[in-house]
């Protein structure tokens, strides 16, 4: 038996016994992608300011209202049966109203504005040519005188006798014309005697009062007279007015004078 020093229970082994190897470390394993990961959620970039398809809108922004506006008809409807000024201006509050709140009706605001402004071209075209008429009669020395005001010894530049006469243009008598008037005469104040009592007295006065102007050259011309034909006309004007119209070609001369 031999006699062992008793170890040093701190004291380390010469050689220290090898350690198993430890298991090798595993790659590390990517967690699987979530479902949809990788995907734009809304279908791809959004540029600033706008929202991605889908999107409500701009909670925001003013909420399209039901049915059409009713300036927008009131528009179109005024300039159809009223003036066209006033519908423009319904037009222009239907535009607005829309693009603070939309709705429906900017087309037919927009057509108002469109024919309110044809309406005033074509009026301005009715005054451009009334002016330009008056104009050249002016020039011509032609004035239209209201058959009322008519007086013996206006000669008239033309007088066709049909339909009914409001006002006749009256020139120079020594001006190329094809009418005058020779007699005016004014039923006594009264009521409305009746269309064939007026026709059949202004007849005779007109007759009897052609007969210090009968020549050989006036025989063959035509006797008319204007003269009130209701009750409205006889309560404005009660006269008749006498004229002796050429037949054809003009006079140059006045016959009452």
């Amino acid at each position: 038996m031999h006699n062992q020093v008793p170890s040093d229970p701190f004291q380390q082994p010469a050689t220290p016994a090898a350690a198993p190897p430890p298991f090798p470390p595993a790659p590390p394993q990517p967690f699987p992608p979530a479902p949809g990961a990788g995907q734009q959620p809304f279908g791809g970039p959004v540029a600033p300011g706008q929202y991605p398809p889908g999107w409500a809108g701009d909670p925001f922004a003013p909420q399209p209202k039901e049915g059409t506006n009713g300036w927008a008809i009131a528009a179109l409807l005024t300039t159809f049966l009223v003036n066209g000024i006033i519908g423009s201006i319904f037009a222009i509050i239907a535009l607005r109203k829309i693009k603070r709140q939309p709705q429906r009706g900017r087309g037919l605001a927009i057509a108002s504005l469109i024919l309110a402004g044809l309406q005033v071209l074509f009026i301005a075209a009715i005054f451009a040519v009334i002016i330009v008429d008056e104009r050249r009669d002016e020039a011509a020395g032609i004035d239209d005188v209201v058959v009322t005001d008519l007086k013996a010894g206006d000669c008239i530049r033309d007088f066709d006798g049909t339909g009914a006469i409001y006002d006749l243009p009256t020139v120079a008598c020594t001006d190329p014309h094809q009418a005058e008037i020779y007699h005016v005469y004014t039923f006594p104040e009264g009521s409305y005697p009746g269309t064939a009592q007026v026709e059949a007295e202004s007849d005779k006065r007109c007759g009897a009062a052609f007969e210090p102007y009968l020549t050989p050259q006036t025989e063959n011309m035509d006797i008319y007279y204007l003269y009130p034909r209701n009750d409205r006309e006889w309560r404005q004007d009660r006269s008749i007015s006498c004229l002796v119209v050429a037949p054809s070609g003009t006079l140059t001369a006045p016959l009452t004078k």
